[in-house]
């Protein structure tokens, strides 16, 4: 049998990222931590932690932080079994999440989430192509994806696709894109992107044009400043329609391709072997998604191609009062 409290210090460690953090979480000395890992260590006869800064596991390390959170949540189902409603732990859950998800209908989800519940979130934020290695290695509990792939131990949800629109000023289109929104226009007007991860503005430019095109680009990486740029007649960009809307309504944007958007299909992953609050969370992201998304549209979804791509950063949505 594994110690489970060598299994705790090493989730702590690979969460944190460092010895001495490590052993802060765990009111701990950070001798006690090493010394619990490298016994955990000599137990499996692999090494679990590359002991560089940051740290970072191995793939065996990130096999025992799976089977630990496992652990975790058979604990919990065996608590609630044996006393209802009477566990007064905190529970933390992780998760992993794109940013557009985020920023607009995942945050109508989150008083849902906690209600009633001691529940701690703890969110990884990346693209949304990706964020299904999170749920994989061990390090989350559950991912909004853009993979429907699955593997063994695996539930998939499916959500709804998110639409985008390419949009810009009006003053913009003007100065860039006298003649619509054509080949030459394309090739020349500025356009920016989240990060260099980020391929949804050229993959919506490959859906219409039929071929590869690669525009002057700025890189923006905060939600404010993409959205920012755009409102401010410096670029044109991917923006959900959730977020486009009102400022297509006030003239502040136009859309450059009426009729053209880009859809791309959100799921919800998560282990099969759940906790009762485990359900209740997948419930309520797979509601309130589909309640804010659109539904399947399988001759119109566009996914995004294999290589790590990003929807872009746009302005934290406000809930309505």
């Amino acid at each position: 049998m594994i110690d489970t409290k060598h299994l705790q210090a090493l989730a702590a460690v690979i969460t944190e990222q460092s010895f001495e953090k490590a052993a802060r979480s765990l009111f701990l000395t950070q001798s006690a931590v090493s010394q619990r890992i490298r016994q955990l260590e000599e137990h499996v006869g692999q090494m679990l932690v590359v002991r560089s800064v940051p740290i970072r596991p191995t793939s065996a390390g990130m096999a025992m932080l799976r089977h630990f959170r496992q652990l975790s949540v058979l604990e919990e189902s065996l608590f609630e079994e044996l006393a209802p409603g009477e566990n007064s732990n905190i529970a933390t859950v992780t998760l992993a999440v794109n940013a557009d998800s985020l920023d607009t209908w995942f945050l109508r989800s989150i008083p849902d989430i906690l209600a009633g519940e001691n529940v701690l979130l703890d969110l990884v934020v990346d693209d949304q192509s990706v964020t299904h290695a999170y749920l994989r290695s061990g390090e989350v509990q559950g991912a909004i994806t853009s993979t429907p792939a699955t593997f063994q131990g695996l539930l998939t949800h499916d959500l709804g696709d998110m639409e985008y629109l390419c949009v810009a000023t009006p003053a913009f289109r003007m100065r860039h894109c006298p003649q619509g929104f054509t080949r030459q226009a394309a090739d020349n007007a500025p356009i920016v992107i989240f990060n260099h991860k980020d391929a949804l503005q050229h993959e919506f430019l490959r859906q219409r044009f039929g071929e590869e095109i690669t525009p002057p680009a700025h890189v923006m990486p905060s939600n404010i400043s993409f959205q920012g740029l755009i409102l401010q007649g410096g670029a044109y960009g991917m923006i959900s329609r959730i977020l486009a809307e009102p400022h297509l309504r006030q003239g502040e944007l136009v859309d450059l391709t009426p009729g053209e958007t880009l859809r791309v299909p959100h799921f919800y992953q998560c282990w099969s072997l759940q906790s009762s609050l485990s359900r209740r969370i997948a419930e309520i992201i797979v509601r309130t998604a589909r309640a804010n998304l659109l539904p399947r549209s399988p001759e119109r979804s566009t996914r995004c191609p294999a290589e790590p791509c990003s929807p872009p950063g746009i302005a934290p949505f406000r809930p309505p009062e």
